[in-house]
């Protein structure tokens, strides 16, 4: 009896042994498999170390966000150009605008990905608003209501992406200037357009 008893306590030392074994080696791998991924956030895996901070200063980022929603609107808004003015060099502008702020909204888009800033994807309510008044207008009331928003808006673009040229991310002033030349082009454009009108 006592030795049917000492068997028992010993096959159930054992059995707890093991499963303290097991349990450090299931712990073990745990801290290891964390500790050596230095991608774990917060308990959470993210795709760099880096994902948690933007890479670029408030100044940058408010750059980018503010350059996304009027690029989204020059695109928008030059879509109901090509369909509702009256005068050719009104739709050739309009067409320009498209093709150029197309290509640079993508680029932002790119860039603001690499630094991981999220920018808009649609317009807010007041510039929504906007275009769908924009969208009733036709024939000449609606060139000049067109070209003098796109003189106003591109004084107002010139000086945002002047701002941007300051910023210190290098690829992001790169950008700002290369994009900065063009829009001055549609800012010229759009004054000379205007001054045409009668």
């Amino acid at each position: 009896m006592k030795r049917i008893f000492l068997l028992s306590t010993a096959f159930a030392l054992a059995l707890s042994f093991q499963a303290c074994q097991t349990a450090d080696k299931k712990s073990a791998t745990t801290k290891d498999s964390v500790a050596g991924d230095t991608t774990m956030v917060n308990g959470n895996h993210v795709a760099g170390a880096e994902s948690t901070q933007s890479g670029l200063d408030e100044a940058g980022s408010t750059f980018l966000k503010k350059a996304a929603i009027g690029g989204i609107m020059e695109v928008e808004a030059a879509e109901v150009a090509e369909k509702n003015a009256s005068s050719q060099a009104v739709k050739d502008f309009a067409s320009k605008m498209l093709a150029d702020h197309t290509k640079a909204n993508a680029e932002l888009k790119a860039l603001a990905v690499q630094r991981k800033v999220i920018t808009p994807d649609g317009l807010p309510a007041d510039d929504q608003i906007h275009l769908d008044e924009m969208k009733k207008m036709t024939g000449v009331a609606f060139d000049k209501h067109y070209m003098e928003m796109m003189v106003t808006d591109h004084e107002k673009t010139v000086a945002l992406f002047k701002e941007g040229m300051q910023n210190r991310d290098q690829e992001l002033k790169t950008w700002a200037t290369n994009t900065l030349s063009v829009i001055e082009g549609h800012d010229a454009m759009a004054k000379k357009i205007v001054s045409e009108m009668k």
